[in-house]
């Protein structure tokens, strides 16, 4: 990729290196911009997780879980993963050490990373780097995905590895 960006520069005749210093230049205020925004969603982050909410969700929602036969311990993971990338590879790690990659849970964490994004990740950034305040119908549609690739999952693993 890099010979051939510098292929065509050459052929083109434009100074790659002038361009490429340019493009650095305004990354640097792009960031200066978005830093406010991921110092929020990172603040955010922590009080979910440090605040006991998760504990709490987790209690509420074990009887369901136990009747539809899914392990409870991986609630956290399709909780935290729209939020956090990091928190939910933690999470998925932690599954792993303790029941093991190829156990179900291990299958089923890890179709459910697979099937989701960090949604909350995704519209801060996304939204945030280009001033849009008012997100609309944009984080309901993107949560909803990620319910629909947890469903998914769940059916997926349920029928292929049980």
């Amino acid at each position: 990729m890099v010979v051939f960006i510098v292929l065509y520069g050459y052929l083109k005749k434009i100074d790659i290196y002038d361009t490429f210093i340019e493009g650095v230049k305004e990354s640097f205020s792009m960031i200066f911009n978005l830093f406010p925004t991921f110092i929020a969603m990172i603040l955010a982050i922590n009080i979910f997780i440090n605040s006991g909410v998760l504990d709490f969700i987790l209690n509420f929602f074990k009887p369901l879980f136990a009747l539809i036969k899914v392990p409870v311990e991986v609630l956290p993971l399709a909780l935290v993963r729209p939020i956090s990338g990091s928190a939910s590879l933690a999470y998925l790690n932690n599954i792993f050490e303790t029941k093991g990659p190829d156990s179900f849970i291990g299958l089923l964490g890890s179709v459910i990373q697979g099937c989701t994004d960090t949604t909350f990740y995704v519209v801060s950034l996304y939204f945030g780097s280009i001033g849009i305040k008012k997100i609309r119908y944009s984080l309901f549609a993107s949560l909803f995905a990620d319910l629909v690739g947890i469903i998914a999952s769940i059916v997926v693993v349920n029928l292929f590895f049980n």
